[in-house]
């Protein structure tokens, strides 16, 4: 249910958050005048929009090189988590063919709170939580032209998306090191998973299900109660982590 909150709507969702970031360009930006730097990040800009939109994803923000994206808000689909990951795939595959561009990459899913009458073509944030602050983490741990997935991603795409395991990211502050994959490859094309079992399709819409269907819950919804109760933001009171289906792994060796 929407959450008033003066003249916004807020709502909690389920989403996939994708963060990347030019690797190198604070620097390469220093010898540049204000116009050369613009013309350098307008393709780029413009080729992440077209990836990330073209998979069903919103482009949240603009900052400089970093690109912030949400699929699952305002628009949800049942495999969010494929489509994020597929995109990242995409811009990371686009890097690897340039001659100057390389990117590092995040994708993490899980619920935030979406502001509902947010404008994203004006600059307005739609998104906020902890999987917005741990997509920014992990996006400034991954390596040069690699994508670092957490595990509710994971799980949610390992039928369709290759991944490999990865060291656990010790990130500011986050109490225990968050278990991390790096996705490498698609299992096979997206026009072919709906009729390939090989996919994932089905797995994927069933992890994303499963955690949507726990936010809608009675016990979610006593959470949020107790969240808005309190001077803080919803996100930084103590939660439950984990839905049905969605258990952390020891580590990423123990489940890849």
């Amino acid at each position: 249910m929407p959450v008033q909150t003066g003249e916004r709507r807020r709502e909690r969702k389920v989403v996939s958050v994708v963060f990347c970031d030019l690797v190198g360009f604070t620097q390469r930006a220093e010898r540049l005048d204000p116009e050369d730097v613009e013309a350098l990040l307008a393709p780029y800009h413009e080729r992440l929009r077209s990836e990330l939109e073209h998979r069903g994803g919103t482009v949240e923000k603009f900052i400089g090189d970093a690109v912030m994206a949400l699929f699952g808000a305002p628009v949800a689909h049942e495999d969010d988590p494929e489509r994020a990951v597929r995109a990242a795939l995409a811009i990371r595959e686009w890097a690897l063919g340039s001659d100057e561009a390389q990117v590092r990459i995040a994708v993490t899913t899980g619920e935030a709170l979406i502001r509902l009458d947010a404008r994203p073509e004006a600059g307005e944030g739609m998104a906020s939580g902890d999987v917005v602050n741990t997509a920014a983490r992990l996006q400034a741990a991954a390596p040069v032209n690699g994508i670092l997935i957490d595990e509710t991603t994971y799980r949610a795409t390992r039928g369709a998306i290759e991944h490999a395991p990865a060291v656990a990211v010790e990130a500011k502050g986050k109490t225990e090191p968050i278990a991390v994959w790096q996705a490498q490859a698609a299992r096979c094309s997206s026009g072919a998973r709906a009729s390939s079992p090989c996919c994932g399709t089905h797995s994927s819409a069933r992890a994303t299900s499963e955690l949507r269907s726990w936010s809608r819950s009675s016990a979610c919804r006593e959470w949020e109660r107790a969240a808005w109760c309190t001077s803080s933001p919803a996100w930084q009171t103590p939660t439950r982590r984990s839905s049905p289906g969605v258990r952390a792994a020891a580590s990423p060796t123990a489940t890849a």
